[in-house]
């Protein structure tokens, strides 16, 4: 079964503002004056961690701050509002998202970045679906619904399922496309969505992000938590890619991925703050060997062509930009 995404303008909007509003104060920095505002995503995630290894190679060639946010969707919100200069999205949300808000329309690619892999977590013992409510609790009475055991996406039908970030958006998109009858359930952090799974108020959750994602990284077998194969085709963008992850005993699990993007503002090449991002893309350029060979995230190796921007315009970086320190 192949698929692609499509999903209303009002239900894109939607989602951008329940993102926003999830972490309402969460993206307020405090200002570094002079430095790159980078929107990353959660605290601990590959994103922030992206943009970290991004200070470390080149911070001191260009001064970066990250700004905090829920993910890719959020990001584009900020973008938008010019509360970041540059920011980490994903292929499809950016491609959802130009249809309306002219400042996302005008957004340039300063480079590819890694995959983001839908994690869709479920219980190794399963759910309960379909049990009968104590009237006026929230409590279900034992022995009234079947127990559900998913271990495969394509058993998610009818199921409810906790998003976290920018999942709420493919949530939608995938929902929209395949008919399932999911429902979704908002949470703020993936341990609100890991909370909701195991009182059985969902079925699965939703949490997007590059490999290794932390937050499903420290899980073991003993958490009782599951990783399902994804196990529909895609069409480009997406891909299905195999990853492991050893403590949940998850190997060569497929997952649905999308390619990321670094995107800027469409600052003149010529301005002062043009002239920094031209000289971080030059700097991540001549740094890449060092990125991808180093103690850095292992989706630095995921980049294979620089120049692949899937479509979206590039930022001109000015060509007499060289990879050296750049005044605040």
């Amino acid at each position: 079964m192949s698929f692609s995404f499509h999903t209303s303008p009002r239900a894109i909007f939607a989602a951008a503002v329940l993102c926003s509003a999830a972490v309402s104060g969460q993206a307020q920095e405090t200002k570094l004056e002079g430095a790159l505002r980078v929107a990353s995503g959660p605290e601990n995630k590959v994103y922030e961690r992206m943009v970290a290894d991004m200070q470390a190679v080149c911070g001191s060639a260009v001064p970066i701050r990250s700004v905090s946010s829920t993910g890719g969707l959020h990001n584009l919100s900020l973008l938008s509002a010019s509360e970041a200069d540059l920011g980490i999205v994903q292929l499809d949300t950016l491609r959802a998202m130009k249809g309306g808000d002219e400042n996302i329309q005008t957004l340039q690619a300063v480079m590819p970045l890694h995959n983001n892999l839908l994690h869709v977590l479920a219980l190794a013992k399963g759910s309960e679906v379909g049990a009968k409510r104590i009237p006026f609790t929230d409590k279900t009475i034992a022995g009234t619904g079947n127990t559900i055991v998913i271990g495969k996406f394509s058993e998610l039908k009818g199921m409810r399922v906790a998003v976290v970030g920018s999942a709420q958006l493919m949530g939608q998109q995938l929902e929209s496309q395949l008919a399932y009858g999911m429902t979704f359930m908002i949470a703020d952090t993936d341990d609100q969505a890991v909370a909701l799974l195991q009182a059985n108020k969902v079925q699965a959750v939703f949490t997007l992000g590059g490999w290794p994602l932390p937050s499903v990284a420290r899980h073991t077998v003993a958490s009782g938590l599951v990783l399902a194969d994804f196990d529909l085709t895609p069409q480009s963008p997406y891909v299905a890619v195999k990853r492991n992850y050893q403590k949940l005993d998850a190997f060569n699990r497929s997952f649905l991925a999308v390619p990321n993007l670094l995107v800027t503002r469409p600052f003149k090449t010529a301005g002062p703050i043009g002239h920094k991002v031209s000289a971080l893309k030059t700097c991540l350029r001549q740094q890449m060997d060092a990125l991808q060979e180093g103690p850095y995230q292992p989706g630095w190796k995921e980049i294979k062509d620089l120049d692949n921007t899937h479509g979206v315009a590039s930022f001109p970086a000015a060509t007499h930009v060289a990879a050296k320190a750049v005044k605040p």
